[in-house]
């Protein structure tokens, strides 16, 4: 911990604010829909971050990883492509690195489900709030939300008067961001609302044998319009498209000696085997393309007795990924145009109501489809280069006979996978208010699901083993199959909370609550009797304070929690380093303490800090009992301090943003296969320093200052030719941005 608390500029900044200018006589009061019911961020039993429209644009907020970054329980990392994002809260979730995996945490916005975590990884713009609600959120949230959810807000139409903003941002890289909305009345029941951004910048990985990797070539477009026929009557149509293109996600590498003399043999250069010089030499680039839509509906009618809630959305998406398994110039494999598409159709409806002073109901039906594909043009996607067996007969492989037996140049796979998944589910929640201080409150969900697959994979070999037992080594990369599986389930989550009111601004709280994650299909790899994995269930108990101090300038909020999760989805790399397995093969438990604290000692000088101590994050039964869940540490914290000035007609603001995460695994591979180079401990200071008044806002910004170099993940060692990849965070980064508010 003294790390964590030396090294913080926020402490410098303390000291520095000698002078007192005023700016606010309290914390800002954070209204959050945690609850599905607007109400103070202090007024509720819940553990939840919350980021308002101020704090988004004062830190820099652009993406999902920046709130990860603020936010000490929420971990999130990236590898071959956005779509296989890893979101994980208190330790607990897995990547979406097979199709067929659903997330642990749930993404929402504006209260529609994101089936895919992918699909919430682009820039965000126009956001109101961010909020992150940590620990099972089965009654409510219902589907895969057994870790958390994030639930993304964004700004509604402007009935009053034509308002927005536009803002451009430029820094190293060749980094341009526009971002800018607009919205005012039509009518006087009629509102309109249109954002976007567009963000182009250089890679950050020098390829000397090609293109700088991990640009970024992305823009989306927004658009709300606003109808509110009467006092009781709202419906709100909203759509919004993204397109992406970008070289994401290339790895630093270090390779064998065998590689590098293949290196100079054909006229490359060595490697230098520095996994943290953003050097790379790959001739294929990593590639990600997609394209994504979403629609929908929302109405809300006051019947008089209660509020009515209709959520209706459609979603569509295909994107394709192109990367190097290698890491190098030479033709080893080649991963190309692998396709993926989806869609989806969801409907909520919600009726909120009180049943005198004392109970408050909501009532729900939820019904979600769902079809998520992979492959379709019966093109090759995996093929097997010139230098395949040259390298891998250096390599101590895991077979009886030469390699030149199983494999030749030019092998190839095929591979097509349909999913569809039905999902319909009832749940109601009720708060009861015993007397002025003690709130009770149970929750119950149901659910049935049901998922068909159809799978096939097959291999195009020349290889002797496969003339002879048609067997060759691709079928360890993906096992042949062509079949339908299906299977349906149905499970019940609960909650039940108690919260006490201790005088006017301070709470208690216990709770105990279940999630459920959807279980499914391995999609790749298995024999068909292996391929189902089952639900992952989740009971976790939570104790609570809320407390708001010396009147309103200090907050803090502090929960104990302990979590068992069952069936757990255990995900695990093949022993060739391509491709992963998912099975139910273990167990794990987690407990800690998360902390969250805002204060502000002088009018001008805000300050908040959060840390998560993870007293224990560990697989307890299966393959690999005793092992720490990877992507987390035992400490992992944040500070943060907003100092102001007043200039001119407006104001100076200086905004530091310091994050630590411990030394904590980086791989999900098995407890043999860990290595030391497997573990990384993360430093980051942000800052941002500008002028701004009610129309300009102009600020200098930089990410990373101290330049900390960190692999935010690293995969199992490459079989076939012993090497070891990196993915790398973003290097030290800095610019300038422009806001004009009218």
């Amino acid at each position: 911990m003294s790390k964590l608390w030396s090294t913080s500029p926020a402490m410098v900044l303390a000291l520095c604010s000698s002078v007192a200018v005023a700016q606010s006589v309290v914390l800002e009061e954070v209204i959050v829909t945690a609850t599905k019911r607007a109400q103070g961020l202090q007024d509720i039993p819940v553990t939840v971050n919350a980021f308002s429209a101020q704090t988004i644009q004062e830190a820099g907020i652009n993406s999902a990883s920046d709130v990860a970054i603020m936010t000490p329980a929420l971990n999130i990392n990236v590898n071959t492509s956005p779509f296989n994002a890893r979101m994980t809260i208190r330790g607990v979730g897995t990547a979406q690195t097979d199709p067929a995996l659903e997330p642990s945490v749930g993404l929402f916005v504006d209260g529609v489900f994101i089936g895919r975590t992918g699909l919430g990884m682009s820039d965000l713009v126009d956001i109101e709030r961010i909020e992150v609600l940590q620990g099972p959120q089965g009654t409510l949230y219902g589907k895969n939300t057994n870790a958390g959810a994030i639930s993304v807000i964004t700004k509604a139409p402007n009935f009053e008067e034509t308002e927005g903003h536009l803002e451009v941002s430029a820094g190293d890289y060749s980094m341009v961001r526009l971002n800018g909305a607009a919205s005012g009345p039509l009518t006087d029941a009629l509102a309109y609302r249109v954002s976007g951004s567009l963000h182009q910048r250089d890679g950050y990985y020098d390829n000397s044998t090609g293109n700088d990797l991990n640009d970024a070539d992305d823009w989306n477009l927004q658009g709300k319009l606003q109808w509110d026929p009467s006092e009781s009557l709202s419906i709100l149509l909203s759509a919004s498209h993204v397109d992406r293109d970008t070289t994401c996600c290339a790895a630093d590498a270090v390779q064998t000696d065998a590689v590098n003399q293949a290196l100079i043999a054909q006229g490359f250069k060595a490697d230098s085997n520095d996994p943290y010089d953003y050097d790379i030499q790959t001739n294929i680039d990593s590639r990600f393309a997609m394209e994504s839509d979403l629609a929908s509906i929302t109405l809300e009618y006051d019947t008089g007795h209660g509020d009515i809630t209709s959520i209706t959305a459609w979603n569509e998406y295909d994107y394709v990924v192109e990367t190097d398994p290698d890491r190098s110039p030479l033709d080893v494999l080649a991963l190309v145009n692998d396709q993926f598409a989806g869609d989806s159709l969801s409907q909520e409806l919600r009726f909120t109501a009180s049943a005198g002073d004392n109970l408050d109901y909501q009532l729900g039906l939820f019904y979600y489809e769902q079809t998520t594909q992979r492959g379709g043009s019966g093109e090759p996607f995996v093929i097997v280069g010139e230098d395949f067996i040259a390298l891998a007969s250096q390599q101590d492989l895991p077979f009886p006979v030469p390699v030149n037996v199983l494999v030749q140049p030019g092998d190839n796979l095929v591979a097509r996978f349909k999913q569809k998944t039905e999902t319909i589910a009832a749940f109601g929640q009720a708060t009861w208010h015993l007397g002025d201080n003690w709130h009770i409150t149970g929750g119950l969900r149901w659910t049935d699901e049901a998922k068909e697959s159809d799978l096939f994979s097959q291999t195009n070999s020349t290889a002797a083993s496969n003339e002879l037992l048609g067997a060759s080594f691709l079928d360890s990369v993906s096992t042949p199959i062509d079949t339908t599986l299906d299977r349906s389930t149905d499970n019940v989550d609960w909650l039940l909370r108690a919260a006490m009111d201790i005088g006017d601004d301070s709470m208690v709280f216990a709770s105990a609550a279940t999630g459920t994650k959807s279980g499914g299909f391995n999609t790749v790899n298995g024999a068909e009797e292996t391929r189902e994995f089952d639900d992952e269930e989740t009971l976790t108990y939570e104790l609570g304070v809320k407390s708001t101090l010396m009147d309103q300038r200090l907050r803090i909020n502090a929960t104990a929690f302990y979590s068992q999760i069952d069936e757990y989805q255990s995900q695990q790399q093949l022993e060739t380093g391509l491709g992963t397995f998912v099975s139910n093969a273990a167990e794990v438990e987690t407990s800690g303490v998360d902390l969250q604290v805002d204060a502000l000692p002088l009018p001008n000088l805000t300050l908040s800090a959060g840390l998560l101590y993870m007293h224990k994050y560990e697989i307890t039964a299966g393959p690999d009992e005793g092992l720490d869940l990877p992507f987390t540490a035992e400490y992992s914290g944040n500070l943060a301090a907003t100092l102001v000035f007043p200039l001119g007609d407006g104001g100076i603001y200086w905004r530091t943003d310091y994050s630590y995460m411990d030394d904590h695994s980086t791989n999900v591979a098995s407890a043999d296969a860990l290595q030391d180079s497997d573990f990384d401990d993360r430093n980051l200071v942000n800052m941002k320093l500008g002028w701004r008044n009610e129309q300009w806002n102009v600020s200098v910004w930089g990410r990373n200052l101290t330049d900390d170099e960190y692999a935010s993940q690293t995969v199992a060692t490459f079989l076939i030719t012993g090497m070891d990849a990196y993915f790398l965070a973003e290097p030290r980064t800095y610019g300038a941005t422009v806001r004009y508010d009218f």
